[in-house]
């Protein structure tokens, strides 16, 4: 029995409309259904991100050594994982105030005599705090760079020390869960971001460390905290060259424009 598709309006026998491909049967649209798709393909994440989440939490390295080998089925992907916990633990960051507290530190550790640059660096600053998941992003391609030529030997490719720093970072933004309270009473006790930074960067080698060992498979060897140190070392400062660079041309190229935007213009 020939069908009339609804959508393109060909006739065709089947299940599925070899013009458009929309289905046979359309159903009327009821509020169960709606509630299901959102389920699918907006929180599509539920079994796949809480799993991963734990395998990250229990054992980093050997998850992500065994995804990169092809045990994928039960993971969320690597991107989307990191999307959602950067989403989370800065969800957490904004509601407790760490991100008025850090923004206010900044602007008070870069004021200068120079007040194009003064304004400059505030706008700067709101914006990061403002999209703090922008700087994350950008961090993993030069972190895995860095671990890329620090494993070289191992033979792992660049795509894949993408995925594995993706994964532990992705896995740190959600420690923030529990590690939001040190923070707050870290922050409180200083004028600084000092403290604060030397907190995150003791939780990213000690987590960064733990995860390559067991990645690389040495465990027992100190070499996988020395080199996640110098990762994400080389990381930092290639990502802070990068945007020196790029803050250069920009104001050289474009400075009346900046001068209009610091202005709030």
């Amino acid at each position: 029995m020939k069908t009339t598709c609804k959508n393109c309006t060909k006739e065709f026998k089947g299940r599925f409309c070899p013009k458009c491909g929309q289905k046979a049967n359309t159903e009327r649209i009821t509020l169960r259904q709606v509630f299901q798709e959102a389920r699918r393909h907006v929180f599509h994440f539920d079994q796949g991100f809480t799993y991963t989440m734990r395998e990250l939490l229990l054992r980093p390295g050997h998850t992500i050594r065994e995804y990169v080998e092809g045990r994928r089925v039960k993971h969320i992907k690597p991107l989307k994982f990191m999307l959602w916990a950067t989403a989370i633990g800065f969800l957490l960051f904004h509601y407790s105030g760490l991100d008025q507290e850090m923004a206010t530190k900044l602007v008070e550790q870069q004021k200068s005599n120079n007040q194009f640059a003064q304004n400059f660096s505030q706008k700067t600053i709101a914006f990061i705090m403002g999209h703090p998941s922008v700087m994350l992003f950008s961090m993993v391609p030069v972190i895995a760079f860095s671990s890329w030529l620090l494993f070289r030997r191992r033979g792992y490719n660049y795509a894949e020390h993408f995925v594995l720093n993706t994964y532990l970072m992705g896995e740190l933004s959600l420690a923030s869960i529990f590690t939001m309270p040190i923070s707050k009473m870290i922050s409180s006790m200083t004028t600084t971001t000092w403290p604060m930074t030397m907190f995150s960067m003791t939780l990213w080698l000690g987590y960064f460390g733990w995860g390559y060992g067991q990645f690389f498979q040495t465990p027992k060897s100190i070499w996988p905290w020395v080199k996640a140190g110098l990762a994400i070392l080389i990381g930092y400062l290639l990502l802070i060259l990068l945007i020196s660079i790029l803050v250069i041309i920009a104001v050289t190229l474009f400075r009346s424009q900046l001068e209009g935007w610091v202005k709030g213009g």
